[in-house]
């Protein structure tokens, strides 16, 4: 095991007895209770985007509600209560507007307690927008939260093929961003360990919808899924 390896599995011990690029299947008790919060305020609307809307489509697409455009430095966060995005903050000039479109999967809750994040390439999409693609990759991440891995993905061209990759560029440019983009917050860090396969982030994204499925009851415990 690598010495980033095992700094992971230190940090975040649920992960030390799995596969290092296999998403953990244990959702931590506080995330097990912020779920069942979010659930609990969704209530009030008749439909609602996150709750309500399919993580994946039949032809293996992901569906993403985008709160960030790309280039945009308004960090837009979607209320589960309202049912809309709201502004929680500006980024601050020397970080700069995010390089990627920016969202999160519905019908999912990741190890943080929040939905899980997606990250659309190519030009920037508006925001409230609801787009699928194809996954292209996963960005593993960290945060003072814990694990806080987000699923890339390309929309897709009239052959039904994505129109973007995701190239070692693409990773720079985006890693470097989320590498500081907390670097101003006091308490805060963020930093990004590497990149996993398309297929790691469909796991992801399964998993994350399972956790949304079988976790909902609250509680103070961790909520584990099967494997397989």
């Amino acid at each position: 095991m690598t010495i980033r390896l095992l700094l992971l599995a230190a940090a975040f011990p649920w992960m030390a007895t799995q596969d290092s690029q296999a998403p953990p299947d244990v959702l931590p008790a506080r995330a097990v209770s912020t779920l069942a919060a979010s659930l609990s305020a969704s209530a009030r609307h008749t439909k609602q985007v996150w709750r309500d809307m399919a993580p994946l489509n039949p032809d293996g697409t992901v569906n993403g509600y985008i709160e960030i455009a790309r280039g945009d430095r308004r960090k837009w966060e979607f209320d589960i209560a309202a049912n809309a995005r709201r502004i929680d903050r500006m980024m601050p000039a020397d970080i700069g507007g995010y390089p990627v479109n920016y969202g999160f999967v519905p019908q999912t809750v990741s190890y943080d307690g929040d939905p899980f994040d997606i990250l659309v390439l190519g030009p920037p999409i508006e925001g409230g927008s609801v787009v699928r693609g194809r996954a292209v990759g996963v960005m593993f991440m960290e945060d003072e939260k814990g694990l806080d891995s987000k699923v890339v993905v390309s929309r897709l061209g009239r052959d039904g093929q994505p129109l973007h990759q995701l190239t070692a560029a693409i990773q720079k440019e985006i890693g470097d961003f989320f590498n500081r983009y907390k670097e101003n917050q006091p308490g805060a860090f963020s930093k990004v360990p590497g990149w996993g396969t398309a297929d790691v982030g469909l796991d992801y994204v399964r998993v994350t919808h399972r956790f949304f499925l079988d976790c909902r009851k609250g509680g103070t415990a961790p909520c584990r899924i099967p494997r397989g």
